[in-house]
């Protein structure tokens, strides 16, 4: 019996603990955990503290019994996700939509005159009011007397409660003007509220990608527009992307566009789609009757809908060998071609050529995007190549798969030093310092090139003092 203070060891001594990981990650996708038991047990523990005694056992019971708000799944959700987001994050897609997509769907839609657009992870809701906020701002008299719908969905019930809110602070401004938050926000003390106009179109419903049903809104349009699904793909293995992939596209309208986040898009997985350049992006679209037409004709592909939680018994939630389809099984990397990867990256990098080194990175990541130092090469290279916004997102990419990883916050730290933005750079640099002093000095920092703590520590005090 683990106490209500059970540590994470004795979580992770737990005959059952690889049983309720085996479900964690089958319940809701997250396969970053499958090599971070002890990032896992940790929050396992905080729920133990919060509930009272129980068993891994007991606690994988009690999570298989129900996913209703409110539930205890429900709790753990929180406790395991990332609520990152600020409003429009990869200003690149967002010109996509300005410039490309929503002209389009324009065109093509003049006859039914809707448009209707799916946020999938959407978080707090950053990412569909911004949505919002460019229909609005650009193309309002186009879509006049149109029937627009955004839905943001998400596996946190409560991010979505402080989605439907509309209130922001100032960190999920960050990317916006002076004038921008005042046209489109009302300050409030220490939060700033969106105009009532802006959420007019944008609803927040409750969708598990891996066992809800598909489409996600009960009532809601068959197909969409659009389909945002971005830095979602990352925290899960190419199985589950496979088997999500079809949802997506049998929820595409004809016409319809799949946009996804950095390094996110692994080409041998999206052959149903075709991949349109868009400077700075790449876009997913519906494949084409035309491009349908010149393939060979598939064989049916089984049924992939997800089975429901409540149908699963914790029995059946270790998946063995003969459970997995094999269809869905992309031939994986061995840890030495993912390692000579990485090296040749490296390498190219020392000799200076950026670009080869970044398609090197970008090659590994569709293998394996969950390399925290992959993510860190990457953001090194576009600070380099000064891509601040692209570095910021891989950096923090590193941060979150890492969290002890002194170097990242160093990088950040130094993002935003060059963005002139001092309390971001300063709190980036104090986090560095805190893993720092943790350390022997004389440590060698993990993808430092040799370098040690106490000269790490050097370098931030001359930064700090020539401010």
């Amino acid at each position: 019996m683990i106490s209500a203070q059970g540590t994470t060891t004795e979580i992770l001594q737990d005959s059952d603990f690889p049983k309720l990981k085996a479900f964690v990650i089958n319940a809701t996708g997250l396969s970053y955990f499958d090599k971070k038991d002890e990032d896992l047990a940790g929050r396992v523990a905080l729920r133990f503290a919060a509930i009272g005694q129980m068993t891994c056992a007991d606690y994988l019971l009690q999570l298989n019994s129900s996913t209703s708000a409110g539930s205890e799944f429900d709790q753990l959700v929180l406790a395991l996700t990332i609520g990152e987001t600020y409003f429009f994050r990869h200003s690149e897609q967002f010109k996509a939509l300005k410039e490309l997509i929503i002209p389009e769907l324009i065109k093509e839609n003049q006859n039914k005159r809707t448009l209707n657009i799916w946020c999938a992870g959407c978080s707090t809701g950053a990412e569909p009011y911004s949505v919002s906020i460019l229909l609005k701002q650009h193309f309002k008299s186009q879509l006049s007397g149109w029937t627009v719908q955004i839905y943001g969905t998400d596996i946190n019930r409560s991010y979505l409660s402080r989605a439907s809110s509309g209130r922001f602070n100032t960190w999920h401004l960050r990317s916006l003007s002076e004038a921008e938050k005042k046209l489109y926000f009302e300050e409030n003390e220490q939060a700033w509220d969106l105009h009532e106009e802006l959420k007019t179109d944008v609803s927040f419903h409750f969708h598990n990608l891996i066992t809800s049903h598909y489409p996600p809104v009960l009532n809601g349009p068959e197909q969409f527009d659009v389909i945002l699904c971005r830095n979602v793909m990352i925290y899960f293995n190419q199985e589950t992307i496979a088997s999500i992939l079809p949802q997506f596209n049998k929820c595409l309208s004809s016409i319809g566009w799949l946009l996804l986040g950095y390094s996110e898009i692994n080409i041998d997985l999206y052959k149903s789609f075709d991949l349109v350049n868009f400077p700075g992006a790449m876009l997913v679209k519906k494949k084409s009757a035309a491009s349908v037409a010149r393939q060979e004709p598939a064989s049916a592909l089984p049924d992939t809908r997800p089975v429901p939680l409540s149908l699963r018994t914790p029995t059946l939630l270790s998946p063995t060998k003969s459970q997995i389809p094999t269809r869905l099984q992309p031939l994986a990397p061995t840890e030495a071609q993912l390692k000579n990867l990485y090296e040749s990256a490296r390498q190219m990098a020392d000799l200076g050529d950026l670009n080869g080194s970044l398609s090197a990175i970008d090659k590994l990541l569709q293998q394996e995007q969950l390399d925290a130092r992959a993510h860190f090469l990457r953001g090194v290279l576009l600070y380099q190549m000064a891509l601040n916004p692209q570095a910021e997102e891989s950096l923090r990419k590193a941060i979150y798969l890492d969290r002890d990883f002194i170097l990242a916050h160093y990088q950040l730290g130094l993002v935003y030093h060059r963005l002139q933005q001092s309390d971001k750079a300063q709190h980036y640099f104090n986090n560095t310092k805190s893993l720092l002093f943790a350390v022997p000095s004389e440590s060698i920092l993990f993808e430092g090139n040799g370098m040690t703590a106490c000269s790490l520590l050097s370098v931030l005090n001359i930064i700090e003092k020539e401010g």
